[in-house]
This record gives structure tokens, sequence and C-alpha cells, in this order.
């Protein structure tokens, strides 16, 4: 292994083939090939832990599908998970474990936080990776170890102004907390609002970790809005709430992103007010087998129900595993290749794992339609799917209102 770089940013090199030969090495006693290792590179600890988690146990149920079902060419799947702590600098000695210590084939994260420092590591490993983030930037993404199963940003952001048009609003403000992708998340939301006859009044940005924002709640109260827009990490949010409450009762309603369905920020605060004056759009998950299936697997794994966007997690490691099926080894570059042909359009529609592998050892073409919709890849790598916007109850529980459509996301982003 070699190591480059100074200070905290460092990256490994690895050889690919040195990779694959320690990976088919039988177990000791020669009983049982070596396990398939995936890593899950994941915020366990601070502000984003609850994202972290949701990936780790879609993850996880995809792992108790795939052993169950045989596991991959003949071989178990087994998890090795790095904690990012939320922050990108942390993420690259989690990314170089992973690879050097773990012997990684494929990845499930991160997330937009982490990304775009773990991706030298990536690339210089060929490690094909599924990546958990709205982040604009791989809109047109060119990188082939790189696949996005969840909507982009852009899309969220286009639901989101929808809903807020179809509710009546025609006077927004923006409140976001300062961090390079929530810029990317704005723009969209602005420029789809406005087509559709909406105005901003508003555009406010909090620093996190303050211990008041009353100066920017008083801005956004004098604008006069009919809704707010907004994304912070939960302890911005608990601050800011309590300063609106002070100012206008929490008379405004809020439309969030998935961020804000997260139980660390509906818990920041409380399910009460977050039942009250916030509705979150998170990426659907259509009902029919594929659900079904993560549901009930799920179910055995887990006594609360599927966090939000674990769905996401759960598809990735599944097409990673019916691709290394497919590819008939760890070839990383065999791997994405084989990754449009076990999901894109033109062969036997499978819904789980099972039948996917079923489908492709008997010599059928299969196309993987997951728990999170189709998963047809485009030639940027993305994904698309329809939102749901949900509402917290008194309890904390989400429950759905109403789910906006891909086509309805696609029309108005036109």
């Amino acid at each position: 292994m070699l190591v480059r770089g100074t200070g905290r940013r460092k990256w490994c090199t690895l050889s690919t083939g040195a990779l694959a030969a320690a990976l088919l090495v039988a177990s000791p006693g020669g009983t049982a090939p070596a396990p398939v290792s995936v890593g899950v590179l994941a915020a366990m600890t601070g502000v984003h832990a609850d994202v972290g988690a949701a990936i780790l146990e879609g993850a996880r149920v995809a792992q108790r599908a795939i052993n169950e079902a045989g596991g991959i060419l003949g071989r178990t799947m087994e998890i090795h998970l790095a904690d990012t702590q939320s922050d990108a600098a942390d993420a690259v000695p989690a990314e170089n474990k992973l690879i050097g210590a773990n012997r990684i084939v494929v990845q499930i994260g991160p997330t937009s936080t982490e990304l775009f420092a773990v991706r030298p590591i990536i690339d210089n490993n060929r490690i094909p990776m599924i990546f958990l983030g709205g982040t604009t930037v791989f809109d047109t993404n060119e990188d082939q170890w790189i696949w996005r199963p969840n909507p982009s940003d852009s899309q969220l952001s286009v639901a989101m102004a929808l809903y807020a048009i179809k509710k009546g609003y025609r006077n927004a403000a923006l409140v976001f907390y300062t961090d390079i992708t929530n810029e990317t998340l704005k723009a969209p939301i602005v420029k789809t609002f406005q087509k559709l006859g909406g105005k901003i009044v508003a555009d406010v940005k909090l620093t996190a970790g303050q211990t008041s924002y009353r100066s920017e709640v008083e801005r956004v109260v004098s604008a006069h809005p009919d809704v707010i827009f907004t994304q912070t990490d939960p302890g911005t949010a608990a601050v800011m709430y309590a300063n609106f409450k002070e100012l206008n009762n929490l008379g405004v309603p809020l439309i969030g992103t998935d961020l804000t369905a997260g139980s660390n920020y509906i818990k920041s605060v409380t399910p009460q007010v977050a039942n009250k004056v916030l509705v979150s759009l998170v990426g659907s998950t259509p009902p029919g087998a594929a659900a079904d299936a993560f549901a009930a697997l799920y179910a055995k794994l887990y006594t609360h129900e599927p966090l939000e966007s674990s769905n996401y997690a759960y598809d990735g490691t599944i097409v990673m595993a019916l691709a290394i099926q497919k590819a008939g080894g760890t070839d990383p570059e065999k791997i994405v290749a084989s990754l449009p042909l076990v999901t894109n359009p033109g062969g036997a529609v499978v819904y789980t794992y099972r039948d996917g592998l079923a489908g492709l050892t008997s010599g059928k073409r299969i196309k993987y339609y997951g728990a999170s919709g189709p998963m047809v890849f485009d030639k940027y790598h993305n994904a698309y799917g329809p939102f749901d916007v949900v509402q917290a109850g008194t309890d904390g529980k989400l429950r759905t209102l109403v789910t906006i459509s891909a086509d309805e996301i696609q029309k108005a982003a036109q």
C-alpha cells in the first residue's frame, strides 16, 4: 500500500489485481471461499448520524437478502463499516481503512458531505461506489466509479417548489445554513418557483452553531413570506424555530428536504412543532413487490419503520451484488460495465435479489426494479424517482401527505 499526502488528507493506492486475488483466497482450512467484502462509509456520529444510520441499515437489509439467497458467486457478503463522523476530513482515514485493511470490492456511501474528499481515493483504487447524496455537481458525472441511485437535489428542489405552488404559496423565503451543497440546492428552487409564478422575498443564510438567529429571523418575518424553504442541521434548527416562535408564533409554514425529515431533526425542534409547521420531501418508496420485500426483510432486523432513504442504500447494495454476479468476478471494470446490464430496460423484470440471481444463473438478462423505484441509470450514472411529501405526527412518526411523480417533476423542470 502506498500512502500519499500530508496531514489528515491522505489517500492510498492498492493493486486491484492483488485485491481481487486476496478476495478469492479460501478461508482457513480451505472449506469455503472468502466473503465478498462491501464497504459502508457513512456518518455514525456527528450532525448527519441519522443519515448514516439509514445508509447502514439499508445495506444490512440487503446483506440479509443476498446471503439468504445464496450469496454472490457462491460466497457470502460481509459489510465493513467506517464512520466519517459527519466530516470530510475524517472521512479520508476512514476510506483508507476500508480499502487498505478491509480490502473492499465495492462501496456504499458516503453522502455529499464527504464525497469530494474521498473521491481521489476511490478513483485511484478503482472502487465501484454507490454514492448517496443530492449534490447537483454530479448531475453530469463522468466518473466511471461513482453511481447514484437517489434523485439529485436538482429534482428535490423542483419538487419542493412545485409543492409550494400547488399549495397556493406565491411569496417564499429561503433559510439555509452556510454549506456549499445548500447553494446548489437553492438555485433550482428559485428557478422553478419563479417560473411557476412565485416570488422570492428573502434569502437568509445561517451560520451553524450560533446561540441565536433572532436578527436573521426578523429579516424573514419582515418580508412577509407565505412559505419558507429550508435546510439546516438539527442544532441550528432548534435555535431557529425557537426564534420564530418568539417573533411570529411559528406563523409561516416551512418546506424542507430529506434532512429535515430525519429523526434527529424532528427531535431537535420537537415533534409537536414539526407537526404544526413543517413538511419535508423525501424519496418515495413506490408500492409493489420490491417495496414489500424490502419492508419484510427490514422487519426481521429492526423493530422500527424503515429510516428515510434506507431504501436507496438497500437498492444500491442489491444492484452492486447483481453486477458482481453478472461480471463473474470482482474485476472493477467488469462490475461497472455490468451495472446498467442488471438495471436498465431490456431484461426480465425482477424485484428481489433472489429472483435476480436466479435469472442471471439461468443465463437470462434481467432488469432490477427496486424498493426506491425503477433504478434506471442515465449516461451520467444517475437515477430518477418520485418524492413523498411527509409530515411528522406529534409522536414523531412520519406520514405521507402526497406523492409528486417523476413525470410531474420532469415537466416542471423543463
